[in-house]
């Protein structure tokens, strides 16, 4: 548990989770990294046990993750899920890796040239799964949805602009390839994200984010590819033969 003497950088060091939490509170890794945490919270008239409080929180979080069974979901609580906890997660956390890694990389990429490279895919990740959910949530997974609840109406769906639900489940699995592409070359130019001895705070806090959040695509990906996706094409299979 990080206590109110220890510097940011240590924090972050021992803590990867804490960088989310300053971030939030606008904290800044690099300027305020050798200064203690009640020092970078003086600075800002910030609450030390406030600050304490939250960084406890997110390590909880961190901890404690709720086991998920997707055979025992419904195919529209289970796009539940992924929308409120995977797309959430891309969302929160891939602005907050495209601003560290353009900070890294303006001011480490002589010392590391990778790092303008790091930054550009952590770019094109960006914008890539951002188009990526937004089909998903307005058009794909409205569809399976509506497989799903309303299964006992005409099928196919009047509004869909497809033959099949396999046709932009293919397209989707198609970018999430692309997407692992992205993540096995950043996993290459930062040794698994590992940062080397002379990193600076920002420097760890990027490589720990990228870390969690390739964890989180990972889980994300395998919802979606192993078991919704599937799933959602049997259901259209059996739809089709009652219709």
């Amino acid at each position: 548990m990080p206590t109110s003497t220890q510097s940011i950088r240590e924090i972050v060091t021992q803590h990867p989770s804490s960088a989310k939490v300053f971030h939030r509170f606008d904290i800044d890794l690099c300027l305020q990294a050798d200064l203690s945490l009640e020092g970078a919270c003086q600075e800002l008239h910030l609450s030390v046990d406030q600050i304490l409080e939250k960084l406890s929180d997110s390590e909880a979080q961190e901890r404690g993750g709720i086991a998920l069974d997707p055979a025992a979901l419904s195919l529209a609580r289970l796009i539940q899920h992924i929308v409120r906890i995977h797309h959430h997660s891309v969302r929160q956390d891939l602005p907050r890796l495209v601003e560290m890694a353009s900070k890294v990389a303006t001011k480490r990429s002589v010392r590391a040239p990778e790092l303008a490279r790091v930054a550009e895919l952590i770019g094109k990740l960006h914008g890539e799964m951002y188009a990526h959910m937004q089909k998903e949530e307005q058009v794909l997974f409205p569809f399976i949805s509506q497989m799903d609840q309303e299964s006992i109406v005409a099928y196919p769906p009047a509004h869909a602009c497809f033959r099949s639900v396999a046709h932009p489940i293919f397209m989707m699995e198609q970018e999430h390839e692309s997407a692992d592409h992205t993540l096995a070359e950043l996993i290459s130019l930062t040794n698994h994200f590992e940062p080397p001895s002379w990193a600076c705070a920002t420097h760890i806090a990027l490589f720990a984010g990228l870390r969690e959040f390739e964890v989180d695509i990972r889980q994300h990906v395998h919802l979606e590819n192993d078991v919704l996706f599937p799933r959602a094409i049997q259901l259209e299979k059996e739809l089709k033969v009652r219709s």
